[in-house]
């Protein structure tokens, strides 16, 4: 049977080790602040994610509707698709509206087979309601967002409005800080976050008159997104705010999805004729995903984080015996037979 034995080596390693001994003491703590190792920590389960769209006072007549396409005034209520849409939001750039009349005697909705003369075909008799037309102003419209967590293994539950937040951009810059004095400048009875929607796009690196980067826009006509439509993925991140007990911020960080284009078909069966009234939309899809690390003091973990980092120590003992052994021809036999201390003594 082997067993370690003590030894007293003359010099000064004990100066080196202690050294050692207070780095690591000093990383520790600084990993325990900075990592928040006292948390319990957990991913936040998500909560609703809900968007409603404001429009401008300032209207004006954009560049681009002196093109191809006319463009025509629209509310809020008529721009974003379906008016409340769960961590989604929809708002329409293009549309075209067209009417489908039901034949007489008919109606769509019984049709009893394929070859049914009453079965409806998006052919017959349309009437033209709104040919392809832009959309006005959409970037000047606002959008108030409201979102919240709650934990599962925590007692967290919390609205956005009752942490503070950040506007991210695509290449990392921070473009607005999120308070309620903020909220209340804008709107004193906001109970979300409120942006432009050019805000948004901006953060996203987005651009509605750049050429369209869809595989189904028409490239040679140069087709933007404000045609094809565009796809933007906003995560909201969470995290605990740093030496503040229990404190939770979030982040918007929005990005564009490149290649993809999005549009939708509204359709509505008018029950008064039985005719088809099929709306075309093209616009901005936004989906909100929830992310992040959320926790809260809590003592056991912290104790259990300290205990685990004293293994560091270890490591101080094998840097000195290290150094001693590369010193020291005679440290192994100091270490496994001889104390030298006692033997300097005796001399």
């Amino acid at each position: 049977f082997k067993a370690d034995r003590v030894a007293k080596i003359p010099g000064r390693y004990g100066v080196l080790h202690r050294i050692l001994q207070a780095a690591i003491i000093m990383y520790l703590i600084y990993s325990i602040i900075m990592s928040e190792l006292y948390l319990k920590k957990e991913l936040p389960i998500p909560g609703a994610v809900r968007t409603t769209l404001k429009e401008s006072d300032n209207f004006s007549t954009p560049s681009y509707c002196t093109g191809q396409l006319p463009c025509v005034f629209w509310s809020a209520n008529e721009i974003q698709y379906p008016s409340d849409g769960e961590s989604f939001a929809f708002f329409t750039t293009r549309a075209s509206v067209i009417n489908y009349p039901s034949l007489p005697g008919c109606s769509f909705l019984k049709a009893t087979s394929r070859s049914d003369h009453c079965f409806f075909k998006a052919a017959n008799n349309a009437t033209t309601i709104l040919p392809p037309s832009y959309i006005v102003g959409i970037e000047n419209f606002t959008v108030m967002i409201e979102h919240s967590i709650r934990g599962k293994v925590t007692s967290i539950a919390l609205r956005n409005g009752l942490m503070d937040g950040e506007l991210m951009s695509f290449d990392g810059k921070s473009l607005r800080t999120i308070t309620n004095a903020t909220r209340m400048a804008s709107n004193p009875k906001a109970d979300g976050d409120i942006f432009t929607v050019q805000e948004l796009l901006t953060a996203a690196g987005a651009n509605l008159d750049s050429p369209s980067t869809a595989p189904g826009a028409d490239k040679t006509a140069n087709e933007t997104y404000r045609s094809s439509g565009i796809v933007i993925v906003v995560v909201i991140e969470y995290r605990n705010v740093l030496y503040k007990n229990d404190v939770i911020s979030y982040k918007y960080l929005p990005r564009l999805i490149d290649g993809n284009e999005y549009k939708v078909l509204e359709n509505i069966y008018n029950v008064t004729d039985g005719s088809f009234t099929i709306i075309d939309r093209h616009g901005i899809r936004f989906i909100f995903q929830q992310h992040g690390s959320i926790g809260e003091f809590d003592l056991i973990t912290l104790l259990t984080s300290i205990v685990a980092s004293f293994a560091l120590f270890g490591g101080a003992n094998l840097i000195v015996e290290i150094i001693i052994s590369l010193t020291k021809k005679d440290y192994e036999r100091v270490k496994y037979f001889e104390d030298l201390e006692q033997q300097r003594l005796e001399k």
